[in-house]
């Protein structure tokens, strides 16, 4: 098994922009977080690939309530955790959908953010994908729970922030020495 190597940006950080510097590290950062995360994927990117040409992508977000009052954070857990990531599950060519709340730092390193959400996709391309996504969450009747999350997204208000996403293509897994089992794949 080949260790993944991902390259920083040799260019100086631009020092005037503190939002430009966040974001550029929370992205770089985003392929780290998810292989700490440890996703069970199928172990060769090339077995996903059907006579359709799909690919397996996976969509990750970044997300956080807004603010840190028992109010936001419950309304946060129903709207966005036990609502959209389901809800968002149900749209055509979407495999999977996860949610992890953040437990604790990995070597003392820096974090950006509370949530992170993986959405695992099969589609011919990363935009095809996108398109169909928009249209589904465009969609009143798309499905059958998109009344409650509607009207829950109504009744708690904006609750969430998402400071980065962004589509990968999956290009290699490899399985560890722990078993899937169903409670957790």
């Amino acid at each position: 098994m080949e260790p993944i190597k991902q390259s920083l940006p040799q260019k100086a950080i631009n020092r005037r922009s503190f939002l430009n510097r966040v974001k550029r590290v929370s992205i770089s950062s985003v392929a780290a977080m998810a292989l700490a995360v440890g996703l069970a994927l199928p172990n060769d990117a090339r077995a996903q690939e059907s006579a359709d040409d799909l690919k397996r992508f996976i969509l990750i977000g970044l997300c956080e309530p807004t603010d840190d009052s028992p109010e936001t954070q419950a309304g946060f857990d129903e709207w966005f955790v036990n609502q959209h990531v389901e809800d968002v599950s149900h749209t055509p060519g979407f495999v999977r959908s996860r949610v992890y709340g953040l437990r604790g730092k990995h070597v003392n390193g820096p974090t950006y953010t509370e949530y992170i959400s993986f959405y695992e996709v099969d589609a011919s391309s990363w935009e095809e994908a996108e398109k169909v996504l928009n249209a589904w969450q465009r969609d009143p009747n798309a499905w059958e729970g998109r009344a409650n999350h509607s009207a829950t997204g109504k009744r708690v208000g904006n609750v969430m922030r998402c400071p980065g996403s962004g589509w990968y293509e999956m290009l290699n897994s490899y399985d560890g020495p722990a078993k899937a089992t169903t409670q957790l794949d």
